[in-house]
């Protein structure tokens, strides 16, 4: 049985390299930040240790025999459940699937706390340094070889008193003489009136001031909100 000032040291890394991904998450306002994937890490160590050192007294009652790399397996399986949590579809941008780095950052986290638990704490260190530089360089790596091109994506909600075929055709209409492409478009009953929930691809930010004054000469428009941030970040 390893002491008890190992255990604490393992247990301190493992909450320590996971506090540090986590950090990262935390910025960029995703779902599991620094509380989750410290957790994670923390936990998954603990479970390690449990599993490699937890039960050696029972090799002493004869014809036993354990496996302590059961507990460890069944980690790697249970943590889908925690990394599906984080995974939605986000209606407001174009049904894209959002959450799926943050569920591979736990699913690996839990790989470095593993490895903190068993004492590998060199290669707990060498991925945590690996997992940073694909959250914070790839992505700058992306965005200069794969330039995006100047056309954004952005959601507008337009309040009507009452929609009919010839306003939804006015909108199209309005979109396609400015060079907007509707990726998606949705009625919306209100108490007073009705919601045209609106994704399209614009491009450019004067285009969509222009665009945002004709559809608010229409008949029957009350309001119209417009996200002015892109809807691809």
């Amino acid at each position: 049985m390893i002491s008890f000032q190992v255990i604490l040291l393992r247990l301190a890394v493992a909450l320590l390299l996971g506090a540090v991904i986590g950090f990262e998450r935390e910025q960029k306002e995703h779902s599991a930040g620094i509380r989750t994937i410290a957790l994670v890490s923390l936990g998954c160590a603990l479970f390690t240790i449990i599993s490699a050192y937890g039960f050696l007294d029972l090799l002493t009652i004869p014809h036993t025999t354990i496996d302590p790399t059961r507990i460890a397996s069944y980690i790697v399986a249970g943590i889908g459940f925690l990394g599906g949590g984080t995974i939605f579809l986000s209606r407001q941008q174009n049904e894209k699937v959002k959450g799926l780095t943050t569920a591979a950052t736990i699913w690996v986290i839990a790989a470095v706390g593993i490895a903190c638990g068993i004492g590998m704490i060199y290669a707990a260190l060498v991925t945590t340094i690996m997992v940073l530089s694909i959250l914070f360089l790839l992505p700058l790596a992306e965005r200069a070889i794969l330039p995006r091109g100047s056309s954004s994506m952005r959601h507008l909600q337009i309040e009507a008193s009452s929609v009919s075929g010839q306003f939804i055709a006015n909108i199209y209409d309005t979109c396609t003489r400015n060079k907007f492409t509707i990726e998606k478009l949705a009625i919306n009953p209100k108490q007073e009136g009705e919601e045209i929930d609106i994704i399209c691809r614009i491009p450019d930010q004067e285009t969509l001031s222009k665009v945002i004054g004709e559809l608010h000469t229409l008949p029957d428009v009350k309001a119209i909100h417009a996200n002015l941030q892109s809807a691809d970040t």
